[in-house]
């Protein structure tokens, strides 16, 4: 079972996600905080790409990246 599976099975437990991975409880407990940051990362860069917009069109990066 990989990280990611187990996150989404157990969502933010340390205790079952170490269990189910054989490693430490604070080892699960930082892949969760780096899980977690990244989502918001990722989350905070789509709202700012939304806001910005040329001459009334899509954003810049929705353009290119079609």
């Amino acid at each position: 079972m990989t990280f990611l599976e187990a996150y989404a099975k157990f969502g933010p437990d340390t205790m079952a996600i170490a269990g189910a991975l054989a490693i430490k409880e604070h080892e699960a407990d930082r892949l969760i905080n780096a899980r977690l940051n990244c989502s918001y990362a990722e989350r905070l860069h789509a709202g700012r790409v939304k806001k910005i917009a040329y001459a009334g069109k899509e954003p810049f990066m929705a353009e290119w990246a079609r």
